[in-house]
């Protein structure tokens, strides 16, 4: 009898109980693989997983000199007893090419002239566009 239902079992769809005897087979299939093969998955495991602690390492090293690149000092003017930071006119003279009606984009040069004793900023971009600014 067992014969005729497990014929009668493959010619229609597969049961529960049919499809979990494949799986333990599959399984056993799996379980029977040479130990020269389980040596070399190992290997190439543990490469792709240096290869992948490398990636990171590098992804790492290139952030850090990113942030090293985008340090930027601060600069500051100091003249009988008043102070002033650089980046302000550096903002300004850009305000001031734009108001202008040409765009920021276009700028290739800025060039900064500080003149403490005249308390002026004098800035020329693209080596063309003037202009003065206050100092204090």
């Amino acid at each position: 009898m067992e014969k005729k239902t497990t014929a009668k079992l493959e010619g229609t769809k597969a049961t529960g109980k049919v499809a979990a005897a494949k799986g333990e087979e599959k399984k056993e299939v799996v379980k029977e693989v040479p130990a020269e093969k389980k040596t070399e998955e190992a290997k190439t495991a543990a490469t792709k997983s240096l290869a992948e602690k490398t990636k990171e390492k590098v992804k790492k090293a290139t952030r850090t000199a990113k942030k090293k690149d985008e340090l930027k000092p601060e600069i500051f003017i100091q003249f009988q007893g008043h102070e002033s930071v650089v980046e302000a006119f550096l903002e300004k003279a850009k305000e001031a090419y734009v108001a202008e009606g040409h765009r920021a984009s276009s700028m290739k040069s800025l060039k900064l002239y500080i003149k403490p004793e005249e308390a002026a900023v004098y800035y020329v971009i693209n080596q063309k566009f003037e202009g003065r600014l206050d100092l204090f």
